[in-house]
């Protein structure tokens, strides 16, 4: 629906009125939303909209959560009350945003991401205003609300993805919208109220303390913003887990070549984290192997095909985080894990290791 405001000759986008009430919930086994988390059917029940918003976003089918990150989330999810904003904060490419479009996903909420960024203005976080010509061939102003105002006021789940990277204007702005208060748009000359169906989240690499060194855009959130969020930190995968990840996307790929994969990614995580993943490490290296930088590895690897070796698709998928500085290190730690084997063809190494296993 459409309503247009003579006075100021404002044209306001408002979603269209429908005769579902998405609002409406029922009680669904668990075993049958998540029923790869291994639920028993019966012993747990969930809630979700019973009507599948058309703000609904389709997640990876191929995402597996971390089920104690995960497990935290339905927790803060499921309480009756409106608890402080969730925050994920970790690693890039440790599944932070997977996880909650997955959850979001399979309960039929729809999704309001609003990507924060070093220069987002108070404005920008509020949405903006646009001439255009309508069908009668006037110039009105359409109202055109950011992700962050629809579902604040129309209800849903709202990522504030990488909120890191808020600079001062920004982070002074958010705090009555993660207070869930009336919340003033400046913009619009209007004030928002929280829809009680809002859920708000945040991810990020940091927790705001500032002066990261590789995350370099990662910016210093006064104490008071950063103690508005819940936070829980988001890990590298076990390697089991990684391994039914890489065998969900890649069956094709010998079981010991997947297992070599995943030891090589955590073979750089030790590099870069310490052994026990806290930090704890002299000389650092300072790229990061994430389970996405694996996948796509193995996307690489059957893209380039046969005739081209798994170092070319390793090259492809991982060399550009690596700093020059790097180089011997990160060539060392490859040469460790997979020796030859990294630059032989692929239906050379194939074949290898289809004979190696026939004579066992």
């Amino acid at each position: 629906m459409t309503t247009t405001n003579t006075a100021e000759n404002t044209v306001v986008s408002i979603p269209s009125q429908s005769a579902i009430d998405y609002n409406q919930m029922e009680i669904v086994d668990a075993a049958v939303i998540f029923p790869e988390l291994g639920y028993q059917e019966g012993k747990r029940k969930l809630q979700r909209r019973k009507h599948r918003h058309p703000n609904c976003v389709k997640s990876n089918p191929l995402y597996i959560p971390e089920q104690e990150l995960f497990e935290r989330v339905m927790a803060w999810w499921n309480f009756g009350k409106r608890l402080k904003p969730f925050g994920v904060h970790g690693e890039t490419g440790t599944g932070k945003t997977e996880l909650m479009l997955y959850i979001a996903d399979r309960l039929n909420e729809p999704v309001y991401l609003e990507k924060i960024t070093t220069g987002m203005t108070t404005e920008k976080f509020e949405g903006d205003r646009e001439l255009v010509v309508n069908e009668s061939g006037d110039q009105v102003t359409t109202r055109n609300y950011s992700n962050a105002a629809m579902g604040y006021m129309h209800g849903g789940l709202v990522i504030l993805d990488e909120v890191d990277k808020a600079n001062d204007d920004l982070q002074t702005a958010l705090h009555l919208f993660l207070e869930r208060k009336p919340w003033t748009l400046s913009t619009f000359k209007q004030t928002a109220h929280c829809h009680p169906n809002c859920r708000i989240v945040a991810t990020a690499n940091t927790m705001g303390e500032g002066g990261h060194e590789r995350y370099l855009t990662s910016q210093r959130m006064d104490s008071a913003l950063r103690a508005r969020f819940g936070w829980e930190m988001a890990h590298f995968p076990e390697s089991a887990h990684e391994l039914e990840i890489l065998k969900k996307c890649f069956p094709k790929l010998p079981s010991i070549m997947r297992m070599k994969m995943v030891k090589l990614a955590n073979a750089f995580r030790d590099a870069l984290l310490g052994p026990n993943r806290d930090g704890d490490i002299d000389n650092p290296i300072s790229c990061v192997f994430s389970p996405r930088t694996i996948v796509h590895w193995g996307e690489m690897m059957m893209a380039y095909g046969l005739n081209r070796t798994p170092m070319d698709s390793l090259k492809f998928a991982f060399w550009g985080s690596v700093d020059p500085e790097d180089y011997v290190d990160a060539n060392g730690i490859i040469q460790r894990i997979w020796g030859d084997d990294i630059n032989k063809k692929l239906g050379v190494l194939l074949k290898e290791l289809a004979d190696a296993s026939s004579k066992k």
